[in-house]
């Protein structure tokens, strides 16, 4: 491999989006590392939410003939003590922050990312698959002069079709009799209350008119009476009800309901990407819970991929019910990557202190990590920075 003809640049503005858009058909299908909520259309969308107070930060990896070869999005925060920092682009939505790349300039862009300490206090990248943690930062990092701050907490889980095994068989020998024998009891008690269907939804004007259809379960979902739902958090629900068509454009997300006589009790919302889909949100209305709707629906995405071929991601959240249908799983991982100064030490050291709270406030609570979810999150990470 020669990396001497592998050039990149670091990009200010939003012309950025532009520049990937161009070529962005063409390089998911020759990438190794495909991150699905970098695509332009989650890009576009995020920003145009976000306070004009901050700035992106494109590193854009491309060969001798301009051949982009891979980029990773970053926005710059405001820091401590006056300073500034790096935060990954759409760090309140997205499950991964990896970039979407080819392996041969994965090692050039932590690299770059890792220049970029030189006049930032900080960059922080949560949620680091460790395939990519060990072959490509874990090294940068560990000999760079900067501080850091490592952990992790959270692993993926995910369900690989095997070419010679069939679905029925991975369900039989992943679910026990029991649940098995649970789950056709519900299904058979839902039939009894009226026709039963699965719709699946991927085009544009599909997906643009079935969104009030969510909300319709969203307001009586569980998480949302939890502070966790999809549209919880103010303007969510705008962003999603512009940003699920887009992607439908481009055969990027795939929307299933289960509805019974044509009501809508459940629904599930899938990334796709070439050979993975990502189950972003799944969620039932809490009225028709004693039917399992969620694990019906679960069951026929799950089936669905392993036909397709695909990889079916449920990302890096802590649902026990994940460990119950995965066959592989891996970690994630957390970095604080802080320039080493009297700042940095004091950043690093208040970075620490926010860990130890937020831990000890879960172990007091188990309840109250679910109730606050990702809007006390992130403010507590705002005021982190600020």
């Amino acid at each position: 491999m020669n990396t001497s003809s592998i050039r990149v640049d670091i990009l200010r503005d939003l012309s950025a989006i532009d520049l990937i858009e161009k070529q962005y058909e063409d390089l998911i299908h020759r990438v190794n590392w495909n991150n699905p909520y970098f695509s332009p259309e989650w890009m576009r969308a995020w920003w145009k939410r976000q306070k004009q107070d901050r700035s992106p930060i494109f590193l854009l990896a491309y060969d001798s003939d301009g051949l982009l070869l891979g980029y990773w999005p970053f926005i710059e925060q405001t820091g401590l003590l006056g300073t500034k920092g790096v935060w990954p682009f759409i760090y309140d939505e997205a499950n991964y922050h990896f970039p979407t790349c080819e392996n041969r300039v994965a090692n050039q862009l932590v690299d770059a990312l890792d220049g970029l300490l030189s006049s930032f206090l900080f960059v922080w990248i949560p949620q680091i698959p460790e395939k990519f943690w060990d072959e490509y930062m874990k090294g940068v990092v560990r000999r760079s002069a900067h501080l850091e701050i490592f952990r992790s907490e959270r692993f993926s889980c995910m369900v690989e079709p095997k070419n010679d095994t069939s679905f029925n068989q991975f369900w039989e020998d992943k679910i026990g009799v029991k649940s098995r024998k649970s789950l056709r009891y519900d299904q058979r008690a839902l039939a009894r209350r009226g026709n039963v269907t699965f719709e699946i939804l991927d085009d544009f004007e599909a997906v643009r008119t079935c969104m009030p259809a969510t909300c319709l379960i969203e307001v009586e979902s569980r998480k949302a009476l939890e502070n966790i739902g999809l549209y919880t958090i103010r303007g969510k629900r705008g962003f999603f009800f512009e940003l699920l068509p887009e992607l439908a454009k481009f055969s990027r997300v795939r929307i299933a309901f289960l509805r019974v006589d044509d009501h809508p009790i459940a629904w599930q919302l899938e990334l796709l990407s070439p050979g993975y889909s990502y189950l972003h949100h799944l969620s039932f209305d809490e009225n028709w819970k004693k039917y399992s709707p969620g694990k019906q629906l679960l069951k026929d995405c799950m089936e669905r991929c392993w036909e397709e071929g695909r990889v079916l991601d449920f990302l890096p959240a802590p649902f026990a019910y994940k460990q119950e249908y995965t066959n592989v799983s891996m970690p994630v991982h957390e970095l604080h990557w802080i320039k080493r100064s009297i700042r940095g030490r004091i950043a690093a050291k208040l970075i620490k202190w926010n860990m130890n709270w937020r831990r000890k406030m879960r172990e007091r609570s188990p309840g109250l990590a679910a109730t606050i979810a990702r809007e006390q999150i992130t403010h507590a990470n705002s005021e982190l920075s600020k």
